[in-house]
């Protein structure tokens, strides 16, 4: 299947392997980043930030379907969300990107609610 998001992809990826990262700021961009909730496999530690952003771009470049979905803050601004286990039969995390100018802003990173495993 066709990657058609391929663009915003190799951007994301760009943007992050550039370390032009940024947060989101409540209340303008709200945020939920849970980063040291979220265990990693090879430590069972939880994730450092280094970690997250290694995560998130090993997501990005194995391909994981990105999500358009419009925002509710700020209203009508575009984001792009995906899910992913860290290592198979491990929670699936949820994340939550957003484009603003040459950075990338994280606005969610946390175990999904939805489904706990993949």
């Amino acid at each position: 299947m066709p990657d058609e998001h391929v663009g915003v992809r190799e951007q994301l990826i760009g943007l992050i392997r550039a370390k032009r990262l940024r947060y989101g700021a409540p209340p303008d961009r709200p945020t939920r980043i849970s980063y040291l909730q979220v265990v990693s496999p090879e430590s069972g530690l939880p994730l450092t930030k280094p970690g997250m952003w290694h995560a998130i771009d090993q997501a990005l470049e194995g391909g994981v379907p990105l999500v358009p979905v419009t925002l509710r803050q700020p209203p009508g601004e575009r984001g792009w969300t995906f899910k992913f286990p860290l290592a198979p039969s491990q929670p699936v995390v949820y994340v939550k990107l957003q484009i603003i100018g040459s950075h990338v802003v994280l606005r969610s990173f946390h175990y999904s609610e939805d489904d706990r495993h993949a």
